[in-house]
This record gives C-alpha cells, sequence and structure tokens, in this order.
C-alpha cells in the first residue's frame, strides 16, 4: 500500500512537473516573439538591407535553418512569422511551406531508415494512438493533424515515420494540409512587419490582423488545455 501511495506521489509529481515545462516553454515563446518584435522593430530597416544585399543565399538559408529547426525539434513558429514579415505574404508562404515539408520529410526518413528499432522501444501511450490512427484512418488522420496539430508538429513528423503509410502519401498530404496554416502564420508576419516599419497601415490591416490574432491565441490556450 505504501509502496502504490509512493508510486501516486511520484506520478504527481511528474505530471505537475510536465505542466511547468510546457508553461514555461508557452511563455518563453511569447517572451522570444516580444524581443524579436523589438528588435526588428528598433533595427527593421537595417535588417532588411543586410537580407537584401545577401540576395539569393536569404531564401537558401532561411530554409535551411527552417528545415534544421524542424528536425531537432526547435518552435519554428517564430520563423514562420520572419518569412513573412522579410519576405513577404506570397514568397514568404512558399518559403515557409517548403522549410516546413522538407522537415517533416527528412524527420520521417531519419526515423524510418535510420533509428526505427529504437524509436519503437520508445513507444509510449501517445506514439500508440498516433500508430493506431494512421492505421485506420490513413491519409486523413495525417491531415487532420496537420489541420490540428493536437500533438507538435515536429513530434508527428518523427512519430509517422513508424507506421505504415508510405513516404510519398506522407508528404503529399503534408504539403496539401499545411498550406492553410503557413498562409495564416505568414500573413501575421508580414502584418506586424507593415505596422513596425508603416504605423499607419497598422489600422487600415487592423481588423483583419486583431481578428486573427484572437482567433489564434484561442487556438493556443485551446490545445495547451489538451495537453
Amino acid at each position: 500500500m505504501r509502496v502504490l501511495n509512493s508510486c501516486n506521489k511520484v506520478r504527481g509529481i511528474f505530471t505537475l512537473t510536465q505542466k511547468t515545462i510546457k508553461t514555461f516553454c508557452f511563455i518563453l515563446a511569447i517572451l522570444v516573439l516580444i524581443i524579436f518584435a523589438v528588435v526588428f522593430h528598433n533595427h527593421s530597416l537595417e535588417i532588411i538591407d543586410y537580407i537584401d544585399d545577401l540576395g539569393w543565399l536569404a531564401p537558401v538559408l532561411f530554409l535551411i535553418t527552417y528545415c534544421l529547426a524542424t528536425l531537432l525539434l526547435l518552435p519554428t513558429m517564430v520563423l514562420t512569422l520572419a518569412g513573412g514579415a522579410v519576405f513577404g505574404p506570397v514568397f514568404g508562404t512558399l518559403l515557409n511551406l517548403l522549410g516546413a515539408t522538407s522537415g517533416a520529410a527528412f524527420a520521417f526518413l531519419i526515423t524510418r531508415h535510420l533509428v526505427y528499432d529504437w524509436f519503437s522501444t520508445k513507444k509510449g501511450e501517445k506514439l500508440n494512438k498516433l500508430i493506431a490512427g494512421v492505421d485506420e484512418k490513413g491519409w486523413v488522420f495525417v491531415a487532420f493533424l496537420r489541420l490540428f496539430p493536437i500533438v507538435p508538429f515536429n513530434l508527428v513528423n518523427y512519430g509517422l515515420g513508424v507506421t505504415g503509410i508510405s513516404f510519398r502519401l506522407y508528404l503529399l498530404t503534408t504539403f496539401i494540409f499545411l498550406i492553410p496554416a503557413e498562409i495564416i502564420y505568414t500573413y501575421f508576419g508580414y502584418v506586424g512587419m507593415d505596422a513596425l516599419t508603416r504605423p499607419g497601415h497598422l489600422y487600415r490591416n487592423g481588423g483583419v490582423f486583431l481578428t486573427g490574432l484572437a482567433i489564434f491565441f484561442l487556438l493556443v490556450i485551446r490545445i495547451m488545455k489538451k495537453r
């Protein structure tokens, strides 16, 4: 009985620790966004001039950075917003989409061909649910996870490598169903940049920006609660 109580206490502490870590990561992400906005506001012209001087290297370096961030399980939201701020809503969306998709592709291939056996031994409840969902629903389940990221995007990329879905179907589904989110987040970055460099434009786009921002934070809160 004492052993059972001790186990329950340890489980409770572990759950509390997980929640604390998630809360800390969420707050850290918000702080990074604020710092990024302040730095960009104070040095926006210099940053833009520097990027222009890089020429064709700028989008290439951005794609490599985005892909590596995805593989290293780092938050890519700041990069997505930066893509819209620096490259505009159209080209920025394309770069963000290619960066996210390429990172997702490499993560999938790493799991399937290099660490499949090791990763399979690390199966937990969430990974088992992921495998069961893909086995039952196929690409529809993958599409749902891309549209509604109830499981972190970067973890899903590795987790799907141990499922039965083909790489071609996985890649196509990922690319298509990432488009809506990439358009929205890239536009947030573009509007934010427009507001920082040309303050008067914030009021022109204010309705769209504030509505989108409200929806974004509601989704974040909902996802955090589910976790």
